[in-house]
């Protein structure tokens, strides 16, 4: 009887996606703000294509691993010219179809997102030889974007998960219930209808 209540209590499955709390979103936030002139300037000057932006934001969300993020991102990759073929490889993380020159992009946003932000130095610089500064802030100026849509995106999906009793490994429920109120019903909702 005794080992039942505790099984009870503690739970043998997690929702192991990273979240937000509200500490880390003000966090991401700020610094989003701050950026504000240069993401702008990154949306305004098209210096990458609509087309591999699209793929540089679907190898962040397949580390992340939002449900929403995929959806949304599939279809935009979709509409802007790539291939289910395409698609299915960015989300596996097989880059070998895809040209040299984009391949290093795509590798630098799998980094970032494995790192939760902090690629190395190494490949911050080759980034940059690569691409040159703008177009390299361009490139992290999505991985960031990508991120905080991702993780707010999971974050609604880990209240949804608390309510089939798998609760978030890491998280915040005050947060989670915050972002749902805020959209994440209605962006739920809406993808489920599709």
């Amino acid at each position: 009887m005794e080992k039942d209540l505790i099984n009870r209590k503690s739970p043998t499955r997690f929702f192991k996606k990273r979240t937000y709390t509200f500490k880390t979103f003000i966090t991401d936030f700020t610094r989003m703000m701050r950026k504000r002139h240069t993401i702008m300037d990154t949306h305004r000057s098209q210096r990458l294509s609509r087309q591999f932006t699209e793929h540089i934001m679907l190898v962040c969300t397949s580390v992340y691993g939002c449900i929403y993020c995929e959806w949304g991102h599939t279809n935009f990759a979709l509409n802007e010219g790539s291939t289910l073929d395409d698609i299915q490889a960015l989300l596996a993380l097989n880059f070998g179809q895809f040209p040299p020159d984009e391949v290093i992009a795509l590798s630098f946003a799998q980094q970032y997102a494995e790192t939760a932000g902090h690629p190395s130095k190494a490949t911050l610089q080759y980034l940059v030889k690569e691409y040159g500064l703008r177009k390299s802030q361009d490139i992290i100026n999505h991985c960031e974007m990508i991120t905080m849509g991702n993780l707010l995106g999971n974050s609604v999906s880990a209240l949804l998960s608390r309510l089939q009793r798998i609760p978030p490994e890491h998280g915040s429920l005050s947060f989670e219930l915050f972002i749902f109120i805020l959209g994440g019903f209605w962006i739920d909702r809406y993808i489920r209808q599709k």
